[in-house]
């Protein structure tokens, strides 16, 4: 952990190092300890903060656990005090991070598994293995907007001519990514990858004319951020559709 011991210390100065441990008067000058662990508690919760004093009177220790202070040291205090609180206030600190780590990663593993299960969900609707109403129940809880007024279907595939480029998986892995971009923050559009080198995209909207026309925005846009990729797309996508039941014919065709 960083340390910083205050006897005089500027505000600027702590939000610029936001230390994981103050150690400060009560005594300063300018400041007292118990107004800059106010301070530091409000502006940085996370810093441990440890007080030492010269007076022993319950009100400022009261003070203290009323301000989150970690420790509350009297003087005298020798080395070996301040060696055995600090290194109290260290597993402190590394148990809290394992915590937040550990918290990070379920929630990484939760984000993964909610793209997973979306990714597939929208597989199983154009190619017809869910029904409507299950598609419609299962969005719902991956939330997924599917209702709309016509549906169309575009197949995207990424293409690389050149054969000693053929197995550059970092090719086709920039270029759906430049795809995904470009649409990821569109609600009426929904994308889930096929497999390594197809894209499937599910256009909603009010009208078939509507999307038809977006389908082409999107492939101007998309052709221009792969070919800056080194690759090429190719394009094909079904007629519009009125009924979510037939968003696989839409992609059949």
């Amino acid at each position: 952990p960083f340390f910083i011991l205050a006897t005089v210390v500027s505000q600027p100065l702590l939000q610029a190092i936001r230390p994981d441990v103050l150690i400060t008067d009560i005594k300063m000058p300018f400041m007292d300890g118990l107004e800059l662990s106010r301070i530091v508690h409000e502006r940085m919760p996370a810093t441990k903060i440890i007080i030492l004093s010269g007076h022993d009177e319950f009100e400022y220790a009261q003070e203290a656990i009323k301000l989150g202070v970690t420790e509350y040291l009297l003087k005298p205090i020798t080395v070996q005090d301040l060696h055995r609180t600090l290194k109290q206030v260290a597993a402190e600190l590394d148990r809290e991070r394992q915590t937040l780590e550990q918290m990070e990663r379920l929630r990484s593993q939760v984000e993964e598994t909610r793209a997973s299960l979306r990714q597939q969900l929208l597989l199983d609707l154009v190619v017809g293995a869910v029904s409507p109403a299950q598609a419609i129940e299962q969005a719902e809880q991956l939330n997924i907007d599917l209702l709309a007024q016509a549906y169309l279907v575009v197949i995207v595939r990424i293409e690389v001519h050149d054969p000693a480029a053929q197995y550059d998986y970092q090719r086709f892995a920039q270029a759906c990514n430049a795809l995904s971009r470009l649409v990821e923050h569109d609600p009426d559009v929904l994308l889930t990858k096929k497999d390594l080198e197809e894209i499937v995209l599910i256009l909603k909207g009010k009208t078939g004319e509507a999307l038809i026309e977006k389908c082409g925005w999107l492939r101007s846009q998309a052709e221009q951020r792969a070919g800056q990729a080194g690759c090429q797309l190719a394009f094909g996508s079904g007629a519009p559709k009125l009924r979510i039941t037939d968003i696989c014919a839409s992609f059949v065709e």
